[in-house]
């Protein structure tokens, strides 16, 4: 008997596939129906791709709110290329109001995980802070 893990895991590894078109013919629609699935059944990885989908309209309607839900199921679990892309979304106002506290807390768990990219924006942040001081 295959677990929903490895349902969600399949699903997710064809999605991406079709997605590039990796040795199959490109189906975008099919694409984010699988990551959909495998979303909906917890997979952060697919969560964080339907995120990033949304964000940018790739295959889907551009919708920064939904955008911001995936994200955030991804980045609970501590996918922090989604916790990177929240502090984005928080800082910018994207999909969500606009709040450079929760912004700074997402940078900070991306940042834990290993995300050069939050990193960065730290130490940005942390220069600005201490020219202002």
């Amino acid at each position: 008997m295959i677990s929903q893990g490895d349902k969600a895991r399949n699903d997710y590894l064809l999605a991406q596939r079709l997605e590039l078109g990796d040795g199959c013919p490109e189906d975008i629609t099919r694409a984010v129906s699988l990551y959909r699935r495998a979303a909906m059944r917890g997979l952060a990885d697919a969560q964080h791709a339907l995120g990033f989908m949304y964000a940018t309209g790739h295959g889907v309607p551009r919708d920064e709110q939904m955008s911001v839900h995936w994200f955030t199921a991804a980045a609970e679990q501590g996918h922090c290329a989604s916790q990177h892309n929240l502090g984005v979304m928080y800082s910018e106002g994207r999909g969500v109001q606009r709040d450079e506290e929760l912004a700074l807390r997402w940078f900070y768990k991306a940042a834990i995980g290993g995300s050069q990219e939050a990193m960065e924006w730290l130490e940005r942040c942390n220069a600005g802070y201490a020219a202002g001081s």
